[in-house]
């Protein structure tokens, strides 16, 4: 098992690897997808010979079916999942439909489903954490790298070697809240939190926070993605005012100068967006958000044409442009592959079937944390302040459909599902 755990901290760390292409027997894959499927059948050999079976056979991971506090997420799972087949095959690009399939939710699952059965304890999602901080760090530093030989977009933002400058945000968003958490988490212990005493050994090491969130900040702010921005200000004020923190932050003026360093981070993040948001507020005819109006106006059409199964994974981009003689204006984007809002490309792409399915997954992420509230468990915090950064960030990108995204969210799942089994058992 400690072989398994240890794959899943590498996966975790070589996310980006997806962008790393090559084709078997003619089927297009990606080295992220197939280290989880070495990942997944490492996981199901070692249930067949093992005599017991005690942490890797079916029947441990049917067992969490039979729980009430996952019949919502059970319920949730199988409508995604039947949507998504459905809106597959009733998809016009049955073959691109089927490779965003398998390597945006099957791949991910499959990692999943390893993932409840290995990680385990608290320290384990600690170093789930640390293993995504980390990937989150090397990631930054080649985007500094970027930056300084200025190897930009032609409308000066820094993208690294992902596509676009939004997905580099997107992945270095999640990072900076958790190297955030880390920062302030040591100093959050405290008598009436439900929190074990070995976790301290793993983070002992303070100092070591700030710099990492430098490191960070610096590309994540060149990438002017005005949605991450406003994703992380509500993750950190939900990490505010969670978790006994206002409290811990009398106590303590290491936790005053955190909070100084995240009102010197936040004013230049506004600093640095004020046009943007000024295009926000005036909607100008050529701004960002304009266009994402336009691109959401025509989202409502084709839902309106295809309101039961949605019109397949991966084909919004064909559709998109079929329904542009509908506008009296012309678009102002035309290279759109996802609908920049991600309830919009679940209900489009999985159909209300799978958008349902979506909705029940979350109705049971937050009513876990709510249920947990009164044993102020610090690990929800962050799982919940991530989760909220998704959606929020989500309102105005699509922070699922994209293979390390997808992988995210699951992971953000498997340790909500973890962190709630532990704590249970802490309780009692």
């Amino acid at each position: 098992m400690l072989n398994l755990r240890y794959g899943i901290y590498f996966i975790i760390f070589l996310m980006p690897l997806y962008l790393w292409r090559f084709s078997i027997f003619g089927i297009p894959t990606t080295v992220l997808e197939m280290m989880i499927y070495i990942l997944f059948l490492s996981w199901a050999l070692n249930g067949v010979h093992s005599l017991e079976c005690k942490n890797f056979s079916l029947n441990k991971i049917n067992s969490y079916r039979l729980k009430p506090e996952l019949q919502i997420l059970n319920i949730g799972i199988a409508l995604l999942f039947l949507g998504l087949t459905i809106s597959t095959f009733n998809s016009s690009d049955l073959r691109t439909s089927l490779g965003i399939f398998k390597g945006w939710f099957v791949d991910p699952f499959l990692f999943f489903v390893v993932f409840i059965s290995v990680i385990k304890k608290e320290k384990h999602i600690i170093l789930v954490l640390k293993s995504w901080l980390a990937s989150g760090i090397v990631i930054s530093l080649i985007g500094i790298f970027y930056l300084l030989n200025n190897d930009l977009t032609f409308d000066g933002r820094l993208k690294a070697f992902f596509l676009s400058p939004n997905y580099l945000a997107m992945y270095l968003a999640p990072a900076f809240l958790i190297v955030l958490f880390f920062w302030n988490l040591p100093f959050r212990v405290s008598k009436n939190l439900v929190y074990p005493n070995h976790l301290n050994k793993i983070l002992k090491d303070k100092f070591q926070y700030p710099i990492f969130s430098i490191i960070i900040l610096i590309p994540l702010c060149f990438t002017y993605s005005y949605g991450a921005f406003l994703g992380i200000f509500v993750g950190v004020v939900y990490l505010f005012l969670s978790s006994n923190f206002i409290r811990t932050l009398r106590n303590s003026i290491f936790n005053i100068q955190y909070s100084i360093f995240l009102i010197i981070i936040f004013t230049i993040l506004i600093s640095m967006t004020a046009v943007k948001f000024d295009q926000v507020i005036n909607s100008n005819e050529r701004s960002s958000f304009h266009s994402r109006l336009m691109v959401w106006n025509a989202s409502a059409e084709i839902i309106k044409d295809n309101p039961l199964f949605g019109i397949g994974p991966g084909t919004f981009q064909d559709t998109y442009l079929l329904y542009a003689e509908k506008f009296d204006e012309p678009y102002l984007e035309w290279a759109v592959p996802q609908p920049h809002n991600i309830f919009l490309a679940f209900y489009l792409q999985t159909g209300l079937i799978g958008f349902l399915g979506f909705i029940f997954i979350l109705f049971w992420f937050f009513n876990a944390k709510l249920k947990c509230y009164n044993i102020q468990y610090s690990i929800f915090n962050i799982l919940t302040c991530l989760m909220i950064y998704i959606l929020i960030h989500g309102l105005i990108d699509t922070t699922y459909w994209k293979n390390d995204l997808a992988l995210m969210f699951w992971i953000i799942i498997g340790m909500m599902i973890v962190s709630q089994k532990n704590t249970k058992s802490l309780s009692k």
